[in-house]
């Protein structure tokens, strides 16, 4: 996949959470993938595991602006964005690992108590 891919990946992954669009959403995981939200917590493996914290975001709200430009290597992009509900801001840095087939393999994401603002009811691993 070509950066301009993998840049509309990152895209297509914001539209479909701000859409609570949950189909949408793990249609762009591979069906082994792994997700680590926040990196340090205990991984969540397959899609139904994927789906049950993603449900878990769009009950409370949260809608997510890109921060940054996506960047882009040979199998990974990183991006920084902004998690929003009406109480409270995170700021985070995705990565994800991409499957030969350009899916979503592994997604980490990188945040803990310092990069929130106001309240949100985030679990945070100790």
């Amino acid at each position: 996949m070509d950066a301009a891919g993998k840049i509309k990946l990152v895209e297509s992954y914001v539209a479909a959470y701000n859409a609570a669009d949950l189909e949408a959403m793990l249609a762009l995981f591979a069906p082994d993938a792994s997700m680590e939200d926040p990196v340090g917590a205990e991984p969540q493996r397959g899609r139904e595991a994927i789906a049950a914290l993603y449900r878990l975001g769009f009950e409370m709200g949260i809608q997510l602006a890109l921060e940054g430009p996506v960047r882009c290597t040979a199998s990974a992009v990183a991006f920084p964005m902004c998690a929003r509900t009406a109480k409270g801001r995170l700021y985070i840095i995705d990565v994800f690992d991409l499957s030969p087939a350009g899916k979503i393999q592994r997604m980490r994401a990188y945040w803990g108590p310092e990069n929130q603002i106001g309240e949100m009811d985030l679990v945070i691993p100790s």
